[in-house]
Order: structure tokens, then C-alpha cells, then sequence
């Protein structure tokens, strides 16, 4: 994530509100009673809210496919900043990227602090790598050599994002050449905008310079995730010294700072034994503030609504910042609402892995862990 605090960007401010205003999904479930409409049907076309990217979010795009050529990457049409997030499909993991059409909004709060270090370009290619960094950190996690699975959020968010800056790095490095300072413009931003914003969850600077010493090659994206994977743990390492008194000298070599990280992951880390069970039991928080009803249903397709528990829609929104696709349908009292269009049992999977409880028109409620959706 390029700006402030959330998955991968700052949570716009209709998303903090409603979830500050959300005490509890059971609540939010409770104020809003679905209703079913049998003679509804698509006024609109239902797609992924888009917005056009400028010259430098395309050539950005197109770099970030290169890293990972199955990514799924579109523009906001109304957010600013960037955010991925992992869908896993059967054995594999899917990125999606979301990220803002205009360059200099994609970079906020960073760009300003990377201004005059680095062109734009370059400071869009280091930022779709970052988001690719953090799907190549949880893949990596995912499909570990033995066929068992694990989720990488067990490192604290602060250690996600010094490995896909480290990632980021690395891979611009090898587009642009050793002789754009992608890695100093980087480090020297993060230590400023941190500073600045009193933002400690991006204050990666000081963690990724000390790190990247354990990256001793760069020829491939294998090196890459490697190097992500490592600051990762350093970056655990280090915090786990400083909370400690720090017995290790803060000069120490780096590789001691990392086994100390790798020590205290395994200690929380969970192993599923394959990814299939890891993603039929694990479910995330993203959305379990909001009220998900669905209004309509056809055939695999179904239709639904978010809101808040003051009756704030939240349904565009949603759609917009995760990627769900979102239209107008027409009710049987000849009224358009907005609604999501969640198709087949993979997508509805992935908004209940989200945190999302449904309650459907028949009043039962779908979420993660059901048996038959």
C-alpha cells in the first residue's frame, strides 16, 4: 500500500465512517430486513465501477502484468491511492489490483516525498510492484514447498509492507537499471512521510535499508519474493529486539535480526495442510461491519445490497474498492436499486472469505464456513 493505513490505501472516508458507525454485523443484519422481489430484472449494465488511467497508469499496468501475467488489475473509478488483495481459486492464488486512474493519486501521500528523486514513471512502476509484492508475499506463503499452507497477515502489517516495498524495489531495479536511485528515493520517503504523518504502520524506511543487505542478487522475480520474504521476517526480527530491550546490538547483522523473526512467526503461524483447507476454514474481517442482503436471485447470480446501520448505502462504494461488479436493478414496485452482482460459488466465496455475512431473502445467513452456499 502506497498511502495511509487499510489493506493497501487509505480507507475512504465513506468506508471508516460506516465502519465506526457499525457496532456489529448481528446489528446491522437486524436493521435492515431484506425483501424479496420475484419480478426483478437488469436496468444496467452490470460491471467493475472503471475510471480511464492516464499515460503512466498504463505503462504501470502493463509492468505489473509482466510480474505476474494473471493478476487481474483495474482502476477506481473514485478512490484514490491503491489497494490488491489474493482470491484463491481451486490450488492457486489470483491478485487483484485496484488502484486509482490518475498517477499522482495512486502515489498519495508517497508521490509528494518521491517528487524530485524519481520521475513519475518510475515511481508508478516501483508502486504496481508494491501491490504485486504483497500477492507474491501471501502466494508465497500459500504454496509452500511441502503443499501446506499458511497466511502471511501473521506478520504484523508493518512487516507486509516493508516486503512489498522491498519487492517493489527490486523489481523496478531491474526495469529502470541500477542508476535511477529507485531504493534511496524509496527509503528516504518512507523515513519522511512516517515522520510527518505520525504513521508508524508505513514506517518502513529504517527496516527495508537493513534488510535489502540480505538480498544479495537481483537477476529474477524469484530474488524478488525471496528478498520480500526475508524483510518480512527481519522486519519481525527487528521489532521483536527493540520490544525486548534490545539484546541484539541495533548494528547487528542482519542475519541474526531475521532468525530472530523466523522464531517468533512460528511461534502464531498456522499451517493448513493444503491451501483447499485453507480456504474452506479461513475467513477475514474486511466486511463483517456491514449488512449484506440479498434482494434477488437468479440462478447463480445473486443480487445484493450493503449498507450501514444508519441505512447508508454502501453498495457502490464496496463495488468500486474491491472490484465487484455493480448495476441498477429494476423491483417488482417499479424501483432501481443498486445493487452487487455476486456469480457462482467462487464469488461468493471470496465476499464471505472478506468477512461478509448474508442474509438471504429467505432470512437465513450465509457466511464463511457454511457447508452449501
Amino acid at each position: 500500500m502506497i498511502g495511509l493505513p487499510f489493506s493497501r490505501s487509505t480507507p475512504p472516508s465513506w468506508l471508516a465512517a460506516a465502519r465506526l458507525l457499525l457496532k456489529s454485523a448481528v446489528v446491522g443484519l437486524e436493521l435492515f430486513v431484506p425483501y424479496a422481489m420475484a419480478g426483478s430484472h437488469e436496468v444496467t449494465q452490470f460491471s467493475v465501477p472503471a475510471g480511464s488511467p492516464d499515460e503512466n497508469m498504463q505503462a504501470g499496468a502493463a509492468f505489473a502484468r509482466e510480474l505476474s501475467p494473471k493478476a487481474e488489475i483495474s482502476f477506481w473509478d473514485s478512490q484514490t491511492g491503491s489497494l490488491s488483495v489474493s482470491r484463491v481459486e481451486d490450488d492457486r492464488v489470483k491478485c487483484i489490483v485496484r488502484v486509482s486512474a490518475d498517477a499522482s493519486q495512486a502515489l498519495n501521500p508517497l508521490g509528494r516525498f518521491l517528487n524530485g528523486r524519481i520521475d513519475l514513471g518510475a515511481q508508478v512502476l516501483f508502486a504496481m510492484a508494491h501491490e504485486i509484492g504483497h500477492c507474491k508475499l501471501r502466494e508465497a506463503f500459500l504454496n509452500r514447498s511441502d503443499g501446506s499452507a499458511a497466511d502471511a497477515s501473521v506478520f504484523p502489517w508493518i512487516a507486509q509492507e516493508a516486503a512489498a516495498d522491498a519487492y517493489g524495489i527490486l523489481s523496478a531495479e531491474r526495469r529502470l537499471g541500477e542508476n535511477v536511485p529507485v531504493r534511496q528515493a524509496v527509503i528516504l520517503s518512507r523515513m519522511l512521510a512516517s515522520a510527518m504523518y505520525h504513521d508508524p504502520n508505513h514506517a518502513t524506511g529504517h527496516y527495508v535499508s537493513d534488510a535489502l543487505a540480505l538480498c544479495k542478487h537481483n537477476r529474477n522475480d524469484a530474488d524478488a519474493v525471496q528478498c520480500a520474504i526475508s524483510t518480512a521476517y527481519f522486519t519481525v526480527g527487528s521489532l521483536a529486539n527493540d520490544a525486548q530491550g534490545s539484546p541484539l546490538p541495533v548494528d547487528s547483522a542482519p542475519e541474526l535480526i531475521y532468525e530472530v523473526g523466523v522464531q517468533k512467526v512460528s511461534q502464531t503461524m498456522r499451517l493448513y495442510p493444503s491451501i483447499a483447507q485453507y480456504k474452506e476454514q479461513f475467513s477475514g474481517a474486511d466486511l463483517s461491519r456491514f449488512a449484506f442482503n440479498e434482494v434477488s436471485r437468479n440462478g447463480d447470480s445473486r443480487y445484493i445490497t450493503a449498507v450501514s446501520s444508519q441505512h447508508t448505502d454502501t453498495t457502490y462504494g464496496l463495488a468500486d474498492y474491491y472490484g465487484f461488479k455493480t448495476g441498477e436493478l429494476a423491483t417488482d414496485d417499479q424501483r432501481n436499486v443498486t445493487v452487487l452482482r455476486i456469480d457462482g460459488p467462487d464469488e461468493l466465496d471470496w465476499l464471505l472469505t472478506l468477512g461478509a455475512v448474508v442474509r438471504t431473502g429467505d432470512g437465513e445467513s450465509l457466511r464463511k464456513g457454511d457447508s452449501q452456499h
